[in-house]
């Protein structure tokens, strides 16, 4: 199959100019689904124990939790807190 078109309006005589034909474009009407996402957090006190082995992180790991983010207060208010978010897609 050939499709010619006229380009000599845009061209003005020049035979090795070449214009791209426009790059068709689909539209899918698909449901937008939102994400729904569950949260964890989990507390350590040094005060009272140790900070949360690597095993145990693995173990949240192995459940799909993600790691989001950390809030160390130890040095504040002689607070021995340490905060661990996590977050992971619900099923």
């Amino acid at each position: 199959m050939t499709v010619a078109f006229s380009f000599h309006q845009y061209t003005s005589g020049q035979q090795d100019v070449r214009i791209p034909l426009p790059m068709p474009i689909v539209y899918e009407d698909a449901p937008v689904i939102p994400v729904q996402w569950e949260y964890h957090i989990l507390t350590a006190d040094t005060r009272e124990g140790d900070l949360p082995a690597e095993a145990q992180l693995n173990e949240l790991g192995k459940e799909g939790w993600l790691l989001v983010g950390m809030l160390d207060q130890r040095a504040y208010r002689e607070n021995g807190r340490v905060y661990y978010y996590f977050v992971r897609q619900q099923h």
